[in-house]
């Protein structure tokens, strides 16, 4: 008998991939306390621009992040407070508990 996921544990499985990836959850703990515009997360991040905007524009088109152009830059923010408390709170959850070997995690 095949499992049936709801639309609602859908759109939850799409959010936790697109901000589990490594470069993007850097991106968003980069911006989670102020916008940033990209040369800022290059610079904080250092990983290339091409790489940087990659990112950003998967998250902008998952709602995750918003971007505000001011002049000739565009400044990125989380598209919600609640965001911040997400990522701040599973970093204070890997610190309390172990987490799954990757090789487990990826059966």
């Amino acid at each position: 008998m095949a499992e049936h996921i709801n639309t609602t544990e859908e759109e939850q499985v799409r959010l936790l991939k697109c901000i589990g990836e490594a470069n993007r959850l850097r991106i968003l703990k980069n911006i989670i306390n102020e916008e940033k515009c990209v040369t800022d997360i290059v610079n904080a991040i250092g990983k290339e621009q091409s790489l940087i905007s990659h990112h950003l524009k998967h998250l902008k088109d998952c709602n995750i992040v918003v971007a505000q152009q001011r002049a000739k830059k565009i400044y990125y923010s989380l598209s919600h407070p609640r965001l911040a408390e997400i990522i701040t709170q599973s970093e204070k959850l890997v610190k309390e508990l172990p987490i799954c070997q990757e090789k487990e995690c990826n059966e």
